[in-house]
């Protein structure tokens, strides 16, 4: 039996969700919010995330911090000004109002096509698992805080991309951000992957953006 995470914060909604998936033959266990989900229920139990996107774009981190939990796709449930921003880190959206036979074939679908997880990225000299969650530069363990770690797995999942700062702070925070969070972000970046006589890890194109070097 395929086990999915349905994170809606309208309990009553979330019931009825849940007990539609139960009928279709899902085991299904319903939290108030991400927050609510022990990660190790995440990394082990789950085969499908389905979470309720009513409180808008600016819960979009949580894709990403579920993402480095698990490879379980994701189904976001929107509205549909907020579908192209959910677009971008979720598996799929289920834009509102929706028929439950809709949730119940998109639920079907994604379980069907569930990803092996890739556990290593790596560029260069750097190197993240996120099974473990350890970070290293050459021989050296690299401590990071959750959005300097959010961040690095970001740059290493494209490594030969350039990012601006919109773009990271709609990856990383929430559309509306003050943009200059993420110069402050990357300078902590940059202290945790740099020693002395490295070479910068982070490359910054004035007015483009960042990226691995």
């Amino acid at each position: 039996m395929r086990n999915i995470l349905l994170v809606h914060s309208d309990q009553n909604v979330g019931e009825i969700l849940k007990e539609s998936l139960r009928r279709e033959g899902f085991r299904a266990t319903l939290f108030g919010s991400v927050g609510d989900i022990p990660r190790d229920t995440v990394e082990e139990r789950a085969d499908l995330v389905v979470m309720d996107g009513a409180s808008g774009p600016g819960d979009i981190h949580l894709c990403t911090d579920i993402r480095l939990a698990t490879s379980a796709p994701i189904l976001v449930l929107s509205n549909m000004q907020a579908e192209r921003q959910w677009a971008r880190v979720a598996d799929d959206v289920l834009a509102k109002p929706f028929a439950v036979q809709d949730l119940l074939a998109r639920s079907s679908a994604l379980v069907g096509r569930k990803p092996v997880g890739q556990a290593v990225f790596s560029a260069g000299d750097i190197s993240m698992n996120v099974e473990t969650h350890r970070v290293t530069r050459g021989k050296r363990n690299v401590h990071l805080g959750p959005t300097e770690y959010r961040l690095l797995h970001m740059f290493l999942a494209e490594p030969q991309r350039l990012w601006t700062r919109t773009e990271i702070v709609e990856r990383i925070w929430s559309p509306g951000r003050d943009e200059r969070i993420v110069d402050v972000t990357i300078k902590k970046l940059r202290a945790a992957l740099n020693r002395r006589g490295d070479k910068d890890a982070i490359r910054t194109v004035r007015g483009a953006g960042y990226g691995l070097a």
